[in-house]
């Protein structure tokens, strides 16, 4: 008979022992996927203020396409879309992290300022290159190839970037002249 409660404390040592092995692999895969779905966050922010970024280039080009062709043509250096940067207007900002911030919580009242953010981004023209220019009609096209850059900081040393190259033709009427 001894034999046999001996049996059954071992068989209950090692089935709690395979349910504590199980539990901590389960839980160890739910931290991980916890990890991926942050990170997947971060460059989703960085991958849309790229876009953002550069639907702000194409407006400023296509509302001014002569004043940047005669850039390129009179043999201007740099980038004639540096001001193409969500740091340097305030509407567009989202905010840089502070410290202060830290106690940011969307659920309590007092806790969720408007004008405060848990995480910070922006975006910028990193450069533009007039790429050819089809002179022979009333409507020239000119083409150009923007890189816009974009970084998304939520706190913590978490940060993301995401580049964003488009090559883009752009019309100009110019009558004739």
């Amino acid at each position: 008979m001894r034999k046999k409660s001996g049996i059954a404390v071992v068989l209950v040592l090692f089935f709690a022992f395979s349910i504590a092995t199980i539990f901590f692999f389960m839980a160890h895969s739910n931290t991980n996927l916890a990890y991926q779905n942050k990170q997947t966050l971060y460059q989703m922010q960085a991958y849309y203020l790229a876009h953002s970024g550069m639907q702000h280039a194409k407006l400023k080009i296509r509302l001014l396409p002569k004043e940047l062709y005669e850039f390129f043509k009179a043999g201007g250096s740099g980038n004639p879309l540096d001001d193409v940067d969500s740091t340097i207007h305030i509407q567009l900002a989202m905010g840089a992290f502070k410290t202060q911030q830290e106690a940011y919580d969307l659920f309590e009242e007092g806790k969720a300022p408007d004008e405060g953010f848990p995480y910070a981004g922006n975006y910028r023209v990193e450069s533009i290159e007039l790429t050819g220019s089809h002179k022979s009609m009333k409507m020239i096209q000119d083409g150009y190839r923007v890189v816009v850059k974009s970084e998304s900081d939520n706190g913590y040393n978490k940060k993301s970037t995401d580049e964003m190259t488009e090559e883009m033709i752009v019309s100009r009427f110019t009558g004739g002249i």
